[in-house]
């Protein structure tokens, strides 16, 4: 939609933050999912996780902490590049802001799921006596 009003009307006010307004229904996308219950990252994790995981608990809590990572960077570029369009900021500060939004919630899903199962496994490890 913001992409058709700034090809209808260039001159609108829009064509000039179409970059906010994609981060910022990206952020509302990622935020509205965990709001319903239903984290976007799910049908995602579903492709790469045999079916006997995705009932548990620790699946859907994994996944909340993914898309909270995900609505935190789409939040943080949205909000980055009103204020870098507010203040006229260098570009550079503007491409940083993508870096860091974007990167920090990538590395972050890549390594929370397995960090979580191994939690989750030593939590179900039998204790051992302590030899004396």
């Amino acid at each position: 939609m913001v992409g058709a009003v700034a090809v209808a009307d260039p001159g609108s006010a829009l064509a000039d933050h179409t970059d906010v307004v994609s981060f910022g229904w990206l952020a509302a996308t990622a935020w509205g999912t965990l709001a319903i219950r239903r984290p976007f990252t799910l049908g995602i994790a579903k492709r790469q996780t045999p079916p006997e995981y995705w009932d548990m608990p620790e699946f859907v809590r994994v996944n909340n902490h993914i898309t909270s990572a995900w609505g935190a960077g789409f939040t943080f570029i949205g909000v980055s590049l009103a204020v870098c369009g507010a203040v006229d900021a260098p570009a550079w500060v503007g491409i940083a802001a993508h870096v860091a939004g974007l990167v920090g919630p990538a590395v972050f899903t890549k390594v929370h799921p397995a960090r979580a199962q191994a939690r989750l496994l030593a939590a179900q490890a039998p204790v051992t006596a302590v030899p004396r």
